[in-house]
């Protein structure tokens, strides 16, 4: 689940000239808040419109959407949105090493969560025979599926994807102070209403709903801080959050079950990591990498795997990955029988804006 990173205490005194709204309201499972400073009389309208293009290219809870056609075979035909967020999710796959995967949703519901859940122990040879984003390709215009049981689920990372568009049409429409959140997801740019920088707030790892926040992010104005990059479309924008401890279950086992699926073992993740948090420029970058991170399980096996991501951005000057990850012992990760464990360390990159950690 991805509701983890919550904004907070923003809005208080405010500036001369401003004129800060609010839109909000319910989408894709979850509630949007966007926060504008002096917004133009068609922001309202352009959000509406973002949000319902979004849910009829993605969504595979609305029947209709070209997710869902394509996944039923009714049709293999795509769009430029569509393309653009495949081509994502097709690379950062590949900088995961395969642990971001856009074709998992068949391992979800068979083990108990997604659109189709099941909460009896699944065939998983059987299902990834058919899983893989290496079973499909765009060409042409046209989707390939190398097994036509393969399903594609962009939930990891259409929030993010989402609040990509909408930041990019705020700033097209030349609003410098904005804050937006989906579902968890965010990317601010300027200042809130009180003239100050952006703050986030990162959850405490608590089964259960919780306010405790054990680290907060700050975006400066003009993008926060993070490692030098020559080019300012680079600033450290976008906040990601991904977790495994509000989303589980308890199979007939008695063994706990949580809801990231290592996609190259098809088996739920039994690891030390509780929750990653990612800043980067953009947020579907973010959301992507969140859930890549999560699903490698080991702490060892993330880091390598980001700092390879920081060398390599560094090298390209390509917008940066920072990371911040709570971690704890494996058998306090998700457990039931131990709800109030405190035992949990963090680890950050350099770059990450923090203003204050446990």
């Amino acid at each position: 689940m991805k509701r983890l990173t919550a904004f907070f205490a923003l809005l208080t005194t405010a500036c001369t000239g401003s004129n800060y709204v609010t839109f909000s309201g319910p989408t894709q499972g979850t509630t949007y808040n966007i926060v504008v400073n002096n917004p133009t009389p068609e922001t309202e309208k352009k959000i509406d419109t973002i949000f319902a293009e979004i849910d009829q290219t993605f969504s595979i809870f609305n029947p209709q959407s070209l997710t869902s056609r394509i996944n039923r075979g009714e049709t293999d035909a795509t769009t430029p949105l569509f393309e653009e967020c495949f081509a994502l999710a097709k690379r950062v796959h590949k900088q995961t090493g395969g642990y971001f995967d856009s074709t998992v949703a068949p391992l979800v519901n068979a083990w108990g969560f997604g659109s189709e859940a099941s909460q009896e122990i699944p065939c998983v040879e059987c299902i990834m025979e058919h899983v893989g984003m290496d079973k499909v390709r765009i060409e042409g215009g046209r989707l390939i599926k190398e097994h036509r049981r393969v399903q594609l689920d962009f939930g990891s990372i259409a929030k993010g994807f989402s609040v990509d568009r909408l930041a990019e049409m705020l700033d097209g429409d030349g609003i410098s102070d904005y804050m937006v959140w989906v579902g968890g997801e965010v990317r601010a740019r300027g200042v809130n209403e009180s003239g100050r920088p952006w703050r986030f707030g990162i959850n405490e790892p608590t089964l259960g709903f919780s306010n405790d926040y054990g680290a907060v992010v700050s975006f400066e104005k003009g993008g926060g801080s993070g490692r030098k990059s020559r080019n300012v479309s680079h600033e450290l924008r976008a906040l990601a959050t991904s977790g495994n401890y509000r989303n589980w279950f308890v199979d007939g086992s008695g063994r706990t079950r949580v809801h990231t699926i290592d996609p190259l073992t098809g088996y739920p993740v039994q690891g030390q990591i509780l929750s990653v948090s990612i800043v980067s420029a953009e947020c579907a970058l973010a959301d992507a990498w969140a859930t890549g991170v999560m699903a490698s399980g080991s702490l060892e096996k993330a880091v390598a795997m980001l700092e390879r991501a920081a060398s390599a951005a560094a090298a390209n000057d390509t917008p940066p990955i920072e990371y911040y990850i709570i971690y704890g012992a494996p058998e306090n990760s998700t457990s039931p029988e131990n709800p109030e464990s405190t035992a949990t360390k963090t680890i950050h990159s350099p770059g990450f804006p923090l203003i204050e950690k446990p």
